[in-house]
């Protein structure tokens, strides 16, 4: 299972994906590997006003963590750079599952948004890539599973009078026997990202009656 996750500027094509996390979790629930890609050039990203607003004024550590201390690179070089490194990443795992039989799933907890803007820097920097859900070594259509919506289908069954937008990790905490998260959802995108592939393992173990329900 490998999940990722990104940190924007903002919503339009004016901004910028300013951090990409990877994390690759086993059905053991063991971390394998992590990927940890700054890309916030502080003067040369533009903000969205209420993406700046609403939360990067508020969380001035998290983006400090995501600042790029190269100072002469241009801000299409440390792009280019970043998905670069990251279909390097997903490559590698992806040979890494074949060559042992593993079934290899990629993940988001917002295919829309992340993976239309993975899309967008594949598109840029590297067009002579295939876009997501296609694999990044073999281009042919792969898996890509929203995790967040499967958690709310899984609660829509389970638990009907659950009617957050939000939680759905800690409520799955409530009713079933998981195992403990070794990382949290922090913003650091390497952090989220492992949450979302720890997140659909323990999805998977449902389903697969691996993890029963709390008595």
């Amino acid at each position: 299972m490998l999940a990722f996750d990104i940190e924007r500027s903002g919503a339009t094509d004016q901004n910028t994906t300013i951090g990409i996390g990877a994390s690759v979790v086993d059905d053991q629930f063991n971390e394998l590997d992590s990927l940890f890609l700054p890309g916030y050039l502080p003067k040369q990203v533009i903000f969205e006003k209420r993406c700046w607003d609403e939360f990067w004024s508020k969380h001035p550590e998290q983006l400090e963590l995501l600042e790029c201390k190269d100072e002469e690179i241009s801000l299409y070089e440390l792009q280019h750079e970043m998905i670069t490194a990251f279909q390097a990443f997903r490559i590698q795992w992806e040979i890494y599952a074949k060559e042992n039989n593993i079934e290899y799933v990629i993940a988001s907890d917002n295919c829309v948004y992340d993976g239309g803007f993975i899309n967008e820097m594949i598109f840029k920097c590297l067009p002579g890539d295939s876009p997501l859900p296609y694999s990044a070594s073999t281009q042919e259509y792969s898996d890509f599973i929203d995790t967040h919506n499967c958690q709310r289908g899984l609660l829509m069954i389970i638990d009907p009078s659950y009617k957050d937008w939000w939680g759905f990790s800690d409520r799955i905490e409530e009713l079933f026997q998981t195992p403990p998260k070794r990382k949290e959802h922090d913003h650091n995108p390497a952090n989220d990202a492992y949450t979302i592939a720890f997140d659909q393992q323990v999805l998977f173990a449902i389903r697969d009656g691996m993890i029963k329900r709390k008595s």
